[in-house]
């Protein structure tokens, strides 16, 4: 364990999903404190505990909807009242639930879905990013750093999906292309006392169809899929306060998927 970000205290949006966690070790393996903001409690509480176990750090659960939008002004409060302080904001947390229009083939795509990933995908990073500006720029070295996708860069190839039941919905492709382009709108407005950046993962490997697998993994120089730790550790190598020169960027980690 590190101790180079002891002071600091990072927010985790979708922090008790499988990059938020992994996320959340990496930082807590230097020292940072964490606040895991997600919606639903289960298991997340435990995750705390660990942290706080395994690496004598402070982790607390922030439970909030990013699709009310008055759960911005509640975050901010509980950072706040619980930290004091906040240098590190990780917009990580998108859109899964099972709803009418979403997940389905572009025919068939709803507007109520479109809306629903818009709010938790795009406009809750923003505005989260809006309320706690202040509190990062209070540290004179705040950092933003926001967890997109290759689908926000380049068109999907659905061939990689043929006989199995995964999709490829336009409305997140849409969600994560605003996301990279928010992220260097804001990094020019928010320098030089926040830093915002962006991280770009390819697919991560998480027991997928084996013959969607077999395909993404040709098609990907590096031969196979990104794990959670490699996303994670490329986010806390932009949030390092050694990185505090890189701004408005966007690391794309896809083992050289967008490379071809």
């Amino acid at each position: 364990m590190s101790d180079k970000m002891k002071d600091h205290v990072a927010l985790i949006t979708g922090g008790g999903g499988h990059i938020g966690r992994a996320t959340g070790r990496a930082l807590a393996e230097e020292g940072c404190s964490l606040a895991i903001l997600d919606k639903a409690s289960e298991g997340v509480t435990d995750f705390c505990t660990e942290m706080k176990d395994r690496f004598g750090v402070r982790a607390e659960l922030i439970e909030a909807d990013l699709q009310d939008k008055s759960c911005f002004d509640q975050v901010c409060g509980q950072i706040a009242d619980s930290f004091g302080r906040l240098d590190c904001l990780v917009n990580n947390a998108a859109f899964y639930d099972d709803m009418p229009g979403w997940g389905v083939p572009f025919e068939e795509e709803g507007y109520d879905a479109w809306l629903a990933v818009m709010q938790v995908n795009l406009l809750a990073p923003f505005f989260l990013t809006q309320k706690l500006a202040p509190m990062l720029r209070e540290r004179g070295s705040g950092a933003v750093v926001n967890v997109a996708s290759i689908y926000g860069v380049v068109g999907p190839d659905h061939g990689l999906y043929e006989g199995t039941v995964m999709t490829n919905p336009a409305a997140y492709a849409a969600s994560k292309g605003g996301l990279i382009a928010m992220g260097r709108w804001a990094a020019t407005v928010l320098a030089p006392d926040i830093r915002v950046n962006t991280v770009t993962p390819g697919g991560v490997e998480r027991g997928q169809n084996s013959e969607f697998l077999s395909r993404y993994e040709k098609k990907t120089p590096m031969g196979r899929m990104a794990t959670e730790n490699d996303v994670a550790y490329a986010i806390v190598s932009l949030l390092d306060p050694r990185a505090d020169y890189i701004t408005g960027q966007n690391l794309i980690v896809d083992g050289g998927w967008t490379a071809w």
